[in-house]
């Protein structure tokens, strides 16, 4: 008997064109609560962004494909970034270049899938949670939980978005690493859903408690100098 429920949201028909290279997992527990147009739900999507943003950071720092963009002048990429460096600026890495255009009050925001690279992104989410099997796709539930998910995913466009009480990031969130640039860069979705067997550690199960494992897929909308590296 299968337990879980599959819902195959989207895929963009051009995102299966390219070969994958770069894939990896992130992971996140605990509360995963649903937005709706009434309650935007801003301190438990910087929660989870929070979360996630310790991972991308040794992403960065250990797959060579990222380590290069952190070193490398954007004018020796010899790509779009190139055109982008006025005649005695001051070079900066591609990294750099991304974390230094995305200021939000202390924040600077560093996103890995960018038009600037020309990236997009597959998600494939294994989503674990309280209830019976089923249940959260039956319900609709779980549009409004993926919703929050996709949020906490991507870089916030105003203050308002950091949480109902502003805190400045930490000096190890200098610049904070996120997933997505917007989340219109997520070429497919989709979401399997599953009983928590094991509840998370500490305090009394709750309904909107979650274990999510993402797959994230990134591949070049187009190949370019900048993003060949990436899928070809």
């Amino acid at each position: 008997m299968c337990v879980a429920s599959q819902a195959a949201y989207y895929e963009e028909p051009e995102f299966g064109e390219y070969r994958d290279i770069m894939q990896f997992r992130l992971t996140y527990e605990g509360p995963l609560k649903p937005s709706f147009n009434n309650s935007r739900n801003t301190d438990n999507k910087h929660s989870i962004r929070k979360a996630f943003h310790p991972q991308l950071r040794q992403l960065w720092e250990t797959v060579p494909t990222l380590r290069a963009l952190s070193v490398i002048p954007q004018r020796e990429r010899m790509g779009n970034f190139s055109s982008r460096v006025p005649l005695g600026a001051k070079e900066e890495s591609v990294l750099e270049y991304l974390a230094n255009n995305r200021p939000l009050n202390d924040y600077r925001f560093a996103p890995l899938v960018t038009e600037d690279l020309e990236l997009w992104c597959g998600l494939d989410v294994l989503f674990l949670r309280i209830g019976a099997p089923g249940r959260v796709l039956k319900s609709g539930d779980i549009d409004n939980r993926i919703k929050t998910l996709l949020d906490a995913l991507k870089r916030p466009n105003q203050v308002s978005d950091l949480g109902s009480k502003y805190i400045p990031p930490s000096p190890s969130e200098t610049p904070f690493f996120v997933l997505l640039d917007d989340d219109s860069l997520v070429a497919k979705l989709s979401v399997e859903t599953d009983t928590m067997l094991e509840p998370l550690v500490g305090g009394i199960p709750a309904e909107t408690d979650a274990r999510l494992v993402i797959t994230v897929t990134v591949k070049p909308m187009h190949q370019t100098p900048d993003n060949f590296t990436f899928g070809w």
